[in-house]
Order: C-alpha cells, then structure tokens, then sequence
C-alpha cells in the first residue's frame, strides 16, 4: 500500500529561471522531495528514486528551491521535514512543495511513510519506525504559510507480512490543516501500481501538467487526475484534499518591469527574410541538391547537421531535454506559417477554433486532426496523402509527397535556425518578438476584462530561416510519439514506434518565456484539444 507520491505545498511556477526583462519573481518557494525504493526488509520499488529526482527537476524549473532525500531512513525524512518548515517559517506568503514517492500503509485511522531502513515486525511498532503523514501536516502548519501542497504517491498494496486483510491503500484524510492541498495517487481503500516505465501512473502525469504555468493550482491535480482516470480506464482515479480557498497559480503572474507597447497586429504575412549567410560552427550544411520551386507558403530548409536537446547549464531546463544528442537532417519544406483557419475551413469546411480570424492560427484541434487535414489538404491538391489513417491507427509513408507533420527532430532544427541560444532570438525573449505569457494583445471583452489570445500569423519577425511564430502563439503538433532521448548520433529520427502522448513543441500565447526554448518539450494524448495547440505542415 503505499501513498501518492507527490507532496506538495502550492507549486508556483517560477517566472523564468533566467533574468527576462518583463518578468521579476517575488514568491517564495521551498520543495521537499523524498523517493524510497530501496527497501531492505520489504518490497523494493522501481520508480519512487525516478519519480523523485524527476519531481526535483521540474520543480527547480518553476523556482523552487529543491531538497531531495533519495532512499531515506525515518531520521533523515523527519529532519528534512524539519528543515522545510523552517524555511517556509521565513515568508507568510511562502508556498512548499512536499513530494513523496515510496511504500505507505495505514494503521488505526491514520497514514505513514515508510523509511528504507525500516524494521516492522509487526503493526505495534509503525507508530515509532515510520514517519506519521499526520505529524509532517502538523509539522509544516506551523510554518504559518500560505500555501502547503501535499502530494502522496505511494498507494501500494500493504508490503508486511502483518497486515490486515482487506487494508488497502491509504486511508481518508484525518485532521487537515487549513491552507493545504493534500493529493493521493488513488482514491482512499484503493491502490496504485509502481508503473512498468521510468515513473509511475501518477507522476507521469503530474510531470505533464506541471508543464503548464498560468493554470490555476486546483486545475493542475484537476487534469492530472482526469489524465490517470482515462489513461487507466478508471482503474485509477487520484483524490484530491483542499482547505485551500484562495486562487493561487503555479506559474508566476509577470510583473512589468519596462511597459512595452504592443505590435500593431498584421494581417497579411510578412515576406520570409533570406537565410543568415553563415551558420554557426555546430551545424554543418550540406550540399543542396539542384534548385527547385519552392512550394507556396514553404521555405526550403537544406539539410544539415545538429545538436538537439539543451545542455544541462540551460536556465529554466526540463530533463526531458536530454541528453543532447547529435541529429542530422535532410532538407525537407517547412510551412512558413502556423495553418491558419482559413486554410483549415478551406479543406475541412469547419473552423473549430476558441478566438475567431482566418489568419490567426487554427486551434482545438487533435493530433489526429492535424493529420487528417494533411491527408485532406494533400488529396485536394492532388499529391500522394502521407499517411494511412485506420481508427486510431496512423502509418507514415515518407516516400509520399504530401502533406505532414514535422518530426520532433526537424522542427528544432528548424526553429533553431542555425543558433545554439535558448531562443533563436538569442539568449532572451521579449513579447516584441513572439506571442507569449499572456501580454500580447490585450483585448476587452463584452464585460470590458482583458484577454489574451492567439495573433495573426505572421505578426512577428521570422527566424534566420524565413519561419515565423516558432515561439510562441500556439503549440505545434509534431508526428513523434512522446519518449525519452538516447545519446546515439541519429538521421532524421521519428521518434518511438509507440506511445500514449505525442509531442508539441514551441509554447503558446498563454504560457510563460522558459516554455517558448527552442528544446523545450511538452505533450499529450493525440486526442486532446485545446485552444493553445495548433500546427504547422511539412512537405519533403
């Protein structure tokens, strides 16, 4: 039996780990990650140490300051505890984290964490060998702080000889203090398996979510729980503990440092400017094969070769953005342009779209979507459809000429446009180069509140490269399943052969600057919808 593993006090996200110029951060944020798997005297479990040193990453990228405690005995769990709260004693505003992944069992109406070390030989000795879930609560209210998100993954079948029959999981939420967010990774009475991959159910899924800044903190464990309920088919269903009645974000709200005036909005695109005339070192061009049109709309990009992912001193750097990795690409033909919903409605005869123009970016629309309007748009101008659709099954012929997604791999490469900077801007970014975090443009509503939204394509500079909107505006659909990178040298990689979330890269109008890296990586279920996740088209 074991608990949900992710304990955390309010996560905010920090407002770019790099100095941007609109952005300041004055939130203060304090993490206390634990992951036990190394067990001596029961069950070890595969993925509590990943899980946690996971956890760490991604909460160091919103700003936090991280403790990490990797196979902890009872002294050191209750010591870092300790220290958590004195931390989060020096700011009332101050919101923790607490993340713990492992085996827990629960006894006589109340819940604990079991240290690695532990010796139970029997029930009468949990209370003294095992850390009480309701004492690390107690503990951290005296913090006095804000915010106190407790996250529990370890809802595990009972691992001692001793247990009771039919004690499952954890048990209902005793005394909750006020101020706090308590998840499990299932419900109360019921258990969560380890996970078969690098973390479990519910981490997965929280690592996703935590993704996204400017959501609302209860909309965070909202979508992780629903994403564990489908992916599970119900086998799993998170519970969710709030005394916390404020509104409270995980990504900073910016704060304008220097007012910048908005760009006046184009509506026409912008003619591609001609590519720099000298790449930097680590990409090496090829030779290009003989001239010919381009198509419309298309830039050619000539192949190359190039290091992707981040190195690990990026600011603001998620661990799934390496290792780095050297890939070489063939040219291929990029779209200049995010399809807008003009282009969309003039093959799919709808226009699906949240905020409403024919040349904004088309949004609300699926990765399946996305490659049946390929398949369409490729039919209607007589060229070979590059894909086999059959249900939810989808088959990729490269030999075809029409229209596709772009791989993972070519889109950075592409967005990259010969830099090796965090942006293709440089090392910084600032709302008079791309639509991002909300700032651009603000527009009332009926009710006279600001909105923000998507911007007409083409409303920016373009890269080196001739290709506008690579940051920011809207998430880009990418043809790759969502895994993990290896170190080999590739040629025009694919990604894996299967998966349950595709990638999306580039970030949004709604989501903050660190997002909008050119390696930054984010993802889901090829069903999902939303009205920051559009794409853009590649030909070969």
């Amino acid at each position: 039996m074991g608990f949900g593993r992710n304990f955390g006090v309010r996560v905010i996200f920090a407002a770019i780990f790099f100095v941007l110029p609109l952005l300041v951060n004055a939130q203060s944020k304090y993490a206390l990650v634990i992951g036990n798997g190394a067990y001596s005297s029961i069950t070890k479990l595969n993925n509590p140490v990943n899980d946690a040193t996971d956890m760490e990453a991604a909460l160091k990228g919103l700003g936090f300051q991280v403790e990490l405690v990797r196979n902890g005995s009872r002294v050191q769990m209750e010591q870092a505890v300790g220290r958590l709260k004195n931390r989060l004693s020096g700011s009332k505003n101050a919101y923790g984290f607490f993340f713990y992944a492992g085996h827990g069992v629960q006894s006589q109406g109340e819940n604990f964490l079991i240290p690695v070390d532990a010796d139970i030989s029997s029930e009468a000795y949990l209370r003294d060998r095992a850390v009480n879930v309701q004492a690390v609560l107690s503990e951290l209210n005296t913090a006095g702080n804000e915010l106190n998100v407790i996250v529990l993954d370890a809802c595990r079948n009972n691992p001692f000889s001793w247990s009771r029959s039919g004690t499952r999981g954890l048990t209902m939420v005793g005394r909750q203090p006020p101020g706090s967010i308590i998840v499990y990774a299932t419900s109360a009475e019921a258990t969560a398996a380890d996970g078969t991959g690098r973390n479990g159910l519910f981490t997965t899924h929280l690592l996703n979510n935590l993704k996204t800044p400017d959501m609302e903190v209860s909309e965070v464990f909202r979508r992780t729980g629903s994403d564990v309920r489908r992916a599970s088919n119900s086998g799993q269903i998170p519970a969710i503990y709030s005394q916390f009645f404020e509104t409270a974000y995980l990504g900073n709200r910016p704060v304008a440092v220097t007012p910048q005036p908005a760009p006046a909005p184009v509506v026409q695109p912008k003619p591609a400017v001609p590519p720099a005339p000298a790449p930097t070192p680590t990409v090496q061009p090829v030779a290009p094969p003989p001239e010919r049109p381009v198509p419309e709309g298309f830039v050619r990009i000539e192949g190359g070769t190039f290091t992707m992912g981040s190195p690990s001193s990026e600011a603001a750097r998620f661990s799934d953005e390496g290792p780095q990795h050297t890939v070489s690409i063939s040219a291929f033909y990029m779209g200049k342009y995010e399809v807008t919903q003009k282009e969309w409605a003039a093959v799919m005869g709808n226009n699906p779209s949240n905020f409403k123009g024919d040349n904004l970016p088309v949004e609300r629309v699926s990765w399946y979507e996305a490659v049946a309007y390929c398949n369409a748009r490729s039919q209607k101008e007589g060229l070979n459809p590059a894909y086999t659709i059959n249900g939810e099954t989808v088959t990729w012929n490269r030999n075809a000429n029409g229209y596709r997604l772009p791989t993972e791999a070519e889109w950075e490469y592409a967005c990259r446009a010969a830099t090796t900077t965090p942006f293709n801007t440089g090392n910084n970014i600032t709302t008079t180069q791309a639509n991002y975090n909300g700032n651009y443009p603000y527009n009332n509503n009926a009710k006279g509140e600001n909105r923000r939204k998507t911007t007409a394509v083409g409303s920016f500079a373009p890269n080196r490269w001739g290709l506008y909107d690579m940051h920011g505006n809207v998430w880009e659909w990418c043809w790759d399943w969502y895994d993990g990178y290896s170190t080999a040298a590739q040629t025009d990689p694919m990604g894996a052969s299967s998966g349950s979330y595709r990638v999306l890269r580039g970030g949004s109008w709604s989501i903050f600057a660190e997002y909008l890296r050119s390696a930054c990586r984010y993802n889901r279920a090829p069903s999902y919808r939303d009205d920051y996740f559009g794409f853009r088209v590649a030909r070969p």
